[in-house]
């Protein structure tokens, strides 16, 4: 809950901590016929949960909870946790399942009326596959995805296991189903992971449509083969010798059709981009996968870096960029503390300003420039960063945010990006 949408839960908490839980609507709960008397919320969950962690039942580490939020929990006194310790609940028997899934679905369900909150794709088909029997292959397909693809963040699991782009996932599976030589989406869904040919090319397929950077318009556009172009997927013609739309490989070249028997392995390959295409600047975030604690945020903002176009939005990326070097130069601190690394803050608790740290983060991953083959990987970054007049230096991405006039292009962020990235995929591995 807290993954797919933190304000939400968050508002919510405010709210409890302030005056307490309110009986307005019922908390639903079922009694579980195992003989332990247990009782499994079905609406209310929300409620809940947030007066578990205020009362200590549910571990607050891990968490990316507000520190306003986590100040409060602790200071909660006594009088608070003993009007919360027992709320009010409606109870049913296992037997009236139906009459409480009913209620729900009149709260939340598929475009009721009565609906109060709506639910996203993922609860509305889980809730119908699960509740009403109803076949979901883009739901089964996402759940065995997030439980075996390796081409996904954890966070990303968290995320989308709860929000996902369901709607352009079935798209999806209805057009590829006959490249995979199966009839329906189902079929296809039922072959992953273990009995589906190029799983890769379909995992891959998974991730973008989370990063939202494969949707309707890439799949429905009939002038460009997005299976065949962007994943390597031939058409069963294709396969069976039939000329295939051309693609182009990594190197530049043109390659020809795949035919039956050879490996398409070729076809895969993107088409290179210059170091000064928007396009190069996305791919490399695509593939840059941070490691380590408090990193949480830094994910968030990585997925929606991905989703930005730098043409259109290239003051929101630099925004994001400039959060993610922050975030990333505290967590890189942190990891090092006790081991004499850099410091984030001054001895009176001030951060201190984000190119000083920076440079002392170069020295203390290039051993005090002595380690000569990482210095000369970061040798661009720094020297980016600390200039005043550089557009992703610091001060400039801090003019973006104060200074009335000043303003970036994309062509100024693709040209000088791949001069600071190192220090950034170096501060998270």
């Amino acid at each position: 809950m807290i993954a797919i949408n933190p304000d939400w839960f968050w508002a919510l908490a405010e709210s409890l901590l302030d005056d307490g839980y309110q009986i307005t609507e019922n908390i639903l709960v079922i009694r579980t016929p195992n003989g332990k008397g247990e009782l499994v919320v079905k609406e209310g969950n929300r409620r809940v949960a947030i007066l578990k962690l205020c009362l200590g039942h549910i571990r607050r580490g891990g968490l990316s909870m507000p520190s306003s939020i986590e100040t409060r929990i602790g200071d909660l006194d006594s009088a608070w946790k003993e009007a919360n310790q027992k709320v009010p609940c409606a109870i049913y028997a296992k037997e009236e399942a139906s009459l409480v899934d009913k209620i729900v679905t009149l709260t939340h369900g598929k475009g009721e009326k009565a609906g109060r909150d709506k639910w996203k794709a993922v609860a509305r088909a889980r809730h119908n596959r699960d509740m009403s029997r109803g076949s979901e292959p883009a739901l089964d397909l996402l759940e065995r995805y997030l439980k075996n693809g390796r081409n996904l963040t954890a966070h990303q699991k968290e995320r989308w296991g709860g929000d996902y782009p369901l709607t352009v996932l079935e798209e999806a599976l209805k057009r590829l189903a006959p490249r995979f030589n199966v009839t329906t989406a189902r079929e296809l869904a039922d072959a992953y992971p273990r009995g589906m040919p190029q799983k890769a090319a379909m995992e891959d397929i998974l991730r973008d449509i989370g990063l939202e950077s494969l949707g309707f318009a890439e799949i429905r556009n009939k002038d460009v083969d997005f299976a065949l172009t962007r994943y390597g997927i031939p058409s069963i013609q294709a396969t069976k010798g039939t000329p295939a739309p051309q693609t182009t490989t990594g190197g530049g070249g043109s390659a020809g059709p795949p035919t039956a028997g050879k490996s398409t392995k070729a076809t895969r390959k993107t088409k290179a981009a210059a170091t000064d295409d928007p396009r190069a600047v996305i791919r490399a975030l695509k593939s840059f996968s941070p490691v380590g604690n408090r990193r949480e945020k830094l994910v968030t903002l990585l997925d929606e870096a991905r989703t930005l176009k730098l043409e259109r939005h290239p003051h929101a990326f630099c925004f994001v960029l400039r959060s993610m070097f922050e975030i990333s130069a505290k967590a890189y601190c942190a990891d090092h503390l006790k081991s004499g690394g850099p410091k984030a803050a001054k001895a009176t608790g001030e951060d201190r300003l984000l190119v000083e740290v920076l440079r002392d983060i170069t020295a203390h991953l290039t051993k005090n420039n002595t380690d000569k083959e990482m210095k000369k990987t970061l040798h661009g970054a720094m020297a980016e960063m600390a200039k005043s007049s550089g557009f992703l230096s610091v001060t400039s991405m801090n003019q973006l945010v104060h200074h009335p006039t000043f303003s970036v292009k994309d062509t100024h962020i693709s040209s000088l990006f791949f001069n600071i990235f190192p220090l950034l995929a170096a501060m998270n591995s």
